[in-house]
Formats: structure tokens, sequence, C-alpha cells
């Protein structure tokens, strides 16, 4: 049997025992409503609200494990939801979108743009899409809720963040 069948039938018996397979998409925290980019920058200038855009990865395990203890936590599912337009981006998805000054990129290209020392990575855009701050790497449960009022309660707009923060 020559060597090309050999390494045929190779790949087609890996291919159907799962070992080798499609690449696996990286995924936001369940139970949130986490839009593409290019939506979630369209909605969020429609109805005037704030975006939380979340860089993530497959196989970050800092990621899996906010999503586990931090993201379930029902009162920042709740507020989150309410306050914000939620956009997540897969750092390493060839997934084409539309900047609000009409360029077409793709997640990945848009994420090395953004100049990320790692995932997970939170920025926070204003309702007028002015980048507020970035996170990188776990927060918890508090710090997030922490953010979000500081964002949606208009707090940036007269103070830092490092100056809020202080006076919780």
């Amino acid at each position: 049997m020559s060597l090309l069948k050999i390494n045929f039938r190779l790949a087609l018996l890996l291919c159907s025992a799962g070992i080798v397979s499609q690449p696996v998409l990286a995924a936001p925290p369940e139970q949130y409503n986490f839009l593409p980019l290019t939506q979630a920058l369209e909605r969020s200038a429609a109805e005037n609200k704030p975006i939380f855009l979340y860089f993530g990865r497959y196989g970050c395990s800092i990621c899996l494990k906010m999503h586990k203890e931090v993201f379930s936590d029902p009162d920042l599912r709740l507020k989150m939801s309410e306050r914000f337009m939620l956009a997540y981006v897969d750092i390493e998805s060839g997934k084409r979108i539309r900047l609000p000054n009409g360029e077409r990129t793709t997640e990945m290209q848009f994420a090395s743009r953004s100049r990320l020392l790692g995932t997970p990575t939170f920025i926070y855009f204003s309702s007028s899409q002015k980048p507020l701050f970035k996170k990188t790497g776990f927060q918890t449960a508090l710090q997030m809720l922490r953010y979000s009022e500081f964002v949606s309660g208009g707090h940036y707009q007269t103070m830092t963040l490092k100056q809020y923060l202080s006076k919780q």
C-alpha cells in the first residue's frame, strides 16, 4: 500500500475517533446575552447603552474559572445584562467583524490591535463608545459589580476608577 493511502486512512481513522476535529471556538459565559462585537456596537448606539467587551479564548483557564465562580453570580448577571450591551471577542477567531468606522477586520486582528496582555481582558466603553478602562485577569464578582456601577452610574465623568474604588 502506498504511503499516501496509509496517511489518508490514518487521517480518516483519527477524524472518526474524534482525535482530530474541527477547532473548538471559545465561548462567553452561559446565561448572558453576549453578542458579536459588530451587533453589540450597533445596538449600543441605537439604545445609548455602555458596552462591556470581553476578550477570551479557547483553553483559557482563568476565563473558565471566572465563568464558574464570578459570572455565575445572579446579582452580577442581572446588573450586567440590564446595564450593558455585552460583547464577546474570541482572540483566536478569524470571524469577520465591522468596526464603527466601517472597517472590516477579524476578531483576532482586532484583539491584536487592542494591545491585550492576556485573557480574560475586559474593556468598558461609555454609551458614546469611548473606551473607559481595561482590566486583565481574574476579577471577583464584587470587583465586576463595582466596575459596572462606576460606568453605568456615570461616575467616570467626574473621577477616575481608582478614586471611585477608594470611596467604596
